[in-house]
Formats: structure tokens, C-alpha cells, sequence
């Protein structure tokens, strides 16, 4: 299993073997599939347009897909999918290629054959959703840790030998708590600069403040003012706390965040479609697109229609016939959402799958921002 990183990315991405490459993106995510059997319906749907995909191919690369199929099949029936919520899968078997992605998000389902894995997917992901830091902070100690789409790692450990409070009475106990305060506000001191220089050197769009007591909270006041804006929440965990358990909190607060901005971007496309500088429904949607007009689209992610493409031209109409653009008669496609979606990301439009909100639903569950 691999973890998910720009040089994964980047590695997939030269990868050209002699045989095609079988790109697989499917949801897992057990609140959108309580039961196996209902994404194995999913991924036999997905290994049969790859199979359609296989029309006219030489025997040799044939082989070399059916076995990429067979290899994914087994795996999907085996996972034990834990909390992952979506899988990314590459193969190609005649030339010995298999990358296997789990990832803490739902990703649209997609199959692929071509020459090169298809990576644009995840390269959206780690554009869209950005590390989020989680500064662990007492007085005397702090552990700082990164964490994007799943993945963590405890990245530095901030070390300060502060003295204990004295239990004498009078202006030696008071001169022991000034003594005992200014080391812990050293100690602060430079917990902040580790952060800054976390943020500078790696980056991160969120901040986790977590602590046994007031240190973290203390914390706060002493961190840059950029990072202040950055402090999502504040949390209680002990010191001794494992990686995993950091990693699990972390992605609560993360979901519940992504829930409210996916919420607050249908509500703004609603308010655009409403001055019209907005569109919803898939009409509408893809004329947008043909236009080049789209600046932002938004899809629900169990979004799915047949469709029409014109080969000439390239534009998407919800049904097959003359071409609106130049004429000439659309092929069908099976789904005609997920080519919508394609065709997005090469556009450089911002893409955004909705898992939970119902008010898209209502709008057609598709639409977008406007360009102009």
C-alpha cells in the first residue's frame, strides 16, 4: 500500500510501460456502502467499462488488462477497509505496475485503459484539501504533526526543561513562579517558532490546538498572527497520546469542517444561479463548459446520466443527436457526468464532489460558478 504524496504523483505520472494502464477510483466509504456487497455492485459496473474499453486491443495488452482486472477484483474483495473511504488503483500487469492508493475522502468512481495512469484525480485532492497541522502542547513539551488526506506524520518534537513549582510561602514562592512562568512562556516562545517555521518550510491551511491543559490555549496567543487564522479548534488530549488516535481526531474535525464548506459553496450556487452568474442542472452545466465559461463546478458525488459527446468538437450534451456546436451526430456515453468532470479538470476549473448536502439535489445535482 502506498500513501498518497507529490512524489507518488510524480513517479505514477512518468511511469509509460508497452501495455496500457488501468486507472481505478472507487468509493469505499461505509457511510455510503454499510454493506461490501454494495460497492462490489459499483466496482463490477466500473471492471465492465474497462472491458468495453478493451474493444479491437492486441492480444498481448488484452492479457495484460485482464489480469489488471483479476488482480483488482481480488483486492476490492479482500479489503478491509477500516476507515478508508476511497480507493485509487493502478496496474499494469505485463509490465509489472501496481500502485495502491487508500485515501480518508470519497473520489468519484472512474475506470480507466491508457497509456499512462491517470493521476489528475489525485492531483485535484491534494490541491483542494491541504494538510492540516495539530500542535500537541504542555509546558515543557510539544509534538507537532502533519496531516493530508489520511496520512500523518509527527514531523518534530519541541523540548524545554522548565522547573516545578516551589511550595514555600512568600517572596521566595513568588519569585519561584515568575522563575517557573518565564520558562514556560520561553517554552511557548518556541513552540511558536517551530510552527511558523513548519508552515513556511511545509505548509498547512489548518491548525489543531491540542494539550492536557492551558498550555495549548496559551499557545495560541503566541503564535504568529497568520497562523492565528488558522486555528480551526481547540481540543484536550493527553501528552502520550499515539499517532493513531491524533490521526483519528484530526479527520473528525476535518470532516465536519468539509461538511460545512461543501454546504456554504451550494449555497453560494444557489445565490449565483439566482443573479445568473451561476448555472445549475446538467443542461445547462454543459453548455457552460463547452463555453469554457466554467470557473468552478460542483457534482454531487453519486451524480450519474447517459449522455452525447460530439467527436468533432468534443461537446457534452444530457442527449445524444446533432451536435449543438457544429453539427455533426454525438456518440453516447455511458455517463456523461463523469466526462463532464474530465474534461473540468483539464480546463483547470476547481472541482468540487459534494458528498452530503441535499439542497444540491433540488438544483439538479450538478452546477457551476461562472466565469464570465
Amino acid at each position: 500500500m502506498s500513501e498518497l504524496d507529490r512524489s507518488k504523483l510524480r513517479a505514477l505520472a512518468a511511469w509509460s510501460p508497452d501495455v496500457p494502464v488501468t486507472s481505478l477510483y472507487l468509493t469505499v466509504d461505509g457511510r455510503r456502502y454499510p454493506r461490501r456487497s454494495e460497492y462490489q455492485v459499483r466496482l463490477d459496473e466500473l471492471l465492465r467499462d474497462v472491458r468495453t474499453q478493451m474493444n479491437g486491443m492486441a492480444a498481448a495488452p488484452a492479457r495484460s488488462v485482464e489480469r489488471d482486472l483479476e488482480r483488482i477484483a481480488a483486492f476490492v474483495r479482500d479489503l478491509d477497509r477500516g476507515d478508508t473511504r476511497g480507493l485509487a488503483l493502478f496496474s499494469a500487469s505485463g509490465a509489472g505496475l501496481w500502485e495502491e492508493i487508500r485515501l480518508s475522502r470519497p473520489v468519484r468512481d472512474r475506470a480507466l485503459l491508457a497509456p499512462r495512469a491517470e493521476v489528475r484525480m489525485l492531483e485535484v485532492l491534494l490541491e483542494t484539501y491541504g494538510a492540516t497541522c495539530v500542535a500537541l502542547a504542555d509546558f515543557e513539551k510539544a509534538r507537532l504533526f502533519l496531516i493530508q488526506l489520511g496520512r500523518i506524520e509527527e514531523v518534530r518534537d519541541v523540548w524545554d526543561d522548565v522547573p516545578g513549582r516551589h511550595e514555600q510561602g512568600g517572596r521566595a514562592q513568588m519569585r519561584m513562579q515568575r522563575h517557573v512562568d518565564d520558562h514556560r512562556q520561553r517554552h511557548l516562545k518556541h513552540v511558536a517558532e517551530a510552527l511558523f517555521g513548519l508552515w513556511k518550510g511545509r505548509g498547512f491551511e489548518r491548525l489543531i490546538l491540542a494539550g492536557p491543559g492551558e498550555a495549548h490555549q496559551e499557545l495560541e496567543r503566541a503564535i504568529h498572527a497568520y497562523l492565528r487564522r488558522l486555528v480551526t479548534t481547540r481540543i484536550v488530549l493527553p501528552m502520550s497520546v499515539g499517532t493513531e488516535e491524533v490521526r483519528r481526531r484530526a479527520l473528525e474535525i476535518e470532516e465536519a469542517l468539509e461538511r460545512q464548506e461543501e454546504s456554504d459553496a451550494v449555497a453560494q450556487l444557489a445565490a449565483a444561479a439566482a443573479v445568473g452568474t451561476g448555472v445549475t442542472g446538467l443542461e445547462g452545466t454543459l453548455a457552460a463548459l463547452a463555453d469554457g465559461r466554467v470557473a468552478d463546478l460542483l457534482v454531487r458525488l453519486e451524480a450519474r446520466a447517459p449522455g452525447g459527446r460530439c467527436a468533432g468538437c468534443g461537446r457534452l450534451a444530457p442527449v445524444p443527436g446533432a451536435c449543438p456546436g457544429c453539427g455533426a451526430e454525438m456518440d453516447s456515453v455511458s455517463d456523461v457526468v463523469e466526462v463532464a468532470v474530465a474534461n473540468a479538470y483539464g480546463q483547470g476549473c476547481r472541482v468540487e464532489t459534494v458528498v452530503e448536502d441535499e439542497q444540491l439535489v433540488a438544483l439538479g445535482g450538478i452546477g457551476a460558478l461562472l466565469r464570465f
